[in-house]
């Protein structure tokens, strides 16, 4: 869970970096999930749902703070 979290932040931080569009952001977001799905056990449910609302809640304020004048695949 750990791995995934890391792999998670790095792909946030890149997006509000700039360094990634919103497509790329969403494709290593699922990436990172890909890899953990193989390990992924009942005990992780609630964490990886935490993980994964708190993520879909900063891409989205992010989107809304670039506003309309930015094209999703910018």
């Amino acid at each position: 869970m750990e791995v995934y979290e890391r792999a998670t932040q790095d792909v946030i931080k890149r997006f509000l970096d700039h360094r990634l569009s919103f497509p790329d952001c969403i494709a290593g977001l699922d990436a990172a999930l890909a890899g953990l799905i193989p390990r992924l056990t009942n005990e992780h449910l609630a964490d990886l749902r935490a993980v994964m609302l708190d993520n879909n809640e900063t891409v989205m304020k992010e989107m809304e703070r670039r506003g309309p004048l930015h094209e999703i695949s910018e």
